[in-house]
């Protein structure tokens, strides 16, 4: 099966007894090729790169003896955040549209 006929049959499925059918369909798969075509970066670390100044990012910080991570949606500041930071904290750019 090629993608455009997973990305139709999943959206089929999904929006099978909607009452919006076919916009909820077409909407579904404009974003689905979308994103095939627009694929979202990695997590990233503040030693690969650091975020600007009052940039909206997800900030990550994992727990290695728990096994677990929380997440949070920072506003980035240089000045508070600390420049020795772990490997196991990371960050994601939000994106704007």
């Amino acid at each position: 099966m090629k993608r455009r006929e997973q990305i139709e049959a999943a959206a089929s499925e999904r929006f099978n007894e909607s009452e919006f059918r076919v916009p909820n369909m077409f909407c579904f798969i404009e974003g689905a090729e979308w994103a095939d075509k627009n694929p979202s970066e990695r997590w990233l670390t503040f030693k690969d790169k650091k975020p600007e100044n009052g940039q909206y990012i997800i900030l990550r910080i994992d727990n290695l003896k728990l096994d677990m991570a929380s997440l949070e949606i920072i506003k980035f500041d240089p000045i508070v955040f600390p420049s020795d930071v772990n490997e196991n904290v990371k960050w994601f750019p939000i994106p704007e549209f």
